[in-house]
């Protein structure tokens, strides 16, 4: 595999693995996953918040379909005219400084949106830096080997099939979870998704003085979403940084519930499984003012994700 289809393939296989989004990808009747080994295998037990181990893997599967990929959202702002904000990056030169595996594994998330952010832009010498402080993260972590060459060249053959896309995904980061979860450290796998989900929403509101309707719709959106992601985060063994990572997104929550909800002819409504039922699908809006909120909620939770 050439190096620099490696460089395209991992921002969709992180971006995608970490929910660095901001947006839904339209209603679905069921989001239940696809019917692969991962997702239908039957775990024993449960984990402190009650969710089964395959349980967690559905909501996996079910919040990378209502979410578009990194480079999709990075597309949306690219389309909108906006131009390549570099400063909003958390430089990768500061992986060293990151050693402990908690702060290891948030900014292993953060890096895979800044990693997508500078690829839809096409600025290849960004690109290269993220691709090496990824690697330098996940090799400190002990799951370097997960994202293998053979893994890049699935994602790159695959790179325009979303629903293929997803289930690759889905499989690597559930390898993922089983390493940390064989290492002891299962909880990291929290931290490297709520992290990861909150610098997409970061990178989408740095362009909010020049970002289309279109785009404030998606982030509105991503109210659906984040719920799934605090739900997941919760299920992991809350260790002191997770809980308290999940304790700062709780600003977030308060700022989307300013977001409308319009349902269509149908209803929203959870299963007891955790799985969404979207009937007629709901349309989400916000004013300026919420949308700022949001922003400014987010812009707090990240600046302590990156210290």
């Amino acid at each position: 595999m050439r190096f620099n289809q490696r460089i395209q393939a991992l921002p969709v296989l992180f971006g995608l693995g970490a929910f660095l989004a901001t947006g839904c990808g339209g209603s679905q009747d069921e989001h239940t996953g696809h019917d692969h080994g991962t997702e239908t295998e039957v775990v024993e037990g449960m984990d402190a918040d009650g969710m089964a181990v395959t349980s967690r893997q559905n909501t996996l599967t079910k919040i990378f379909h209502a979410a578009p990929s990194p480079m999709e959202t990075a597309s949306l702002i690219k389309r909108s005219g906006a131009s390549f904000h570099g400063d909003a990056l958390n430089g990768a030169d500061r992986a060293s400084e990151y050693t402990t595996s908690d702060a290891q594994a948030i900014n292993l998330g953060i890096y895979g949106a800044d990693l997508s952010y500078a690829t839809i832009f096409e600025e290849n010498a960004t690109s290269l830096e993220y691709l090496a402080a990824i690697k330098s993260l996940s090799a400190e972590l002990g799951v370097d080997d997960v994202l293998s060459g053979e893994v890049m060249e699935e994602v790159e053959a695959n790179r325009n099939d979303r629903d293929m896309l997803i289930d690759i995904v889905s499989d690597t980061f559930y390898e993922l979870n089983e390493r940390l979860k064989f290492n002891g450290q299962e909880d990291l796998a929290g931290l490297v998704v709520a992290s990861g989900w909150v610098e997409g929403m970061y990178l989408a509101t740095r362009h909010l003085d020049e970002a289309p309707e279109e785009l404030k719709t998606r982030i509105a959106e991503q109210k659906l979403v984040l719920d799934d992601v605090m739900r997941l985060c919760k299920s992991y063994e809350q260790t002191e940084a997770l809980a308290a990572l999940l304790t700062s997104m709780e600003a977030i929550e308060a700022a989307y519930a300013g977001v409308a909800t319009t349902e269509g002819e149908g209803s929203t409504s959870r299963e007891e499984s955790g799985s969404f039922v979207i009937g007629g699908g709901p349309t989400f809006s916000a004013d300026d003012a919420t949308i700022q909120a949001i922003a400014s909620a987010v812009e707090a939770v990240r600046s302590g994700c990156i210290q």
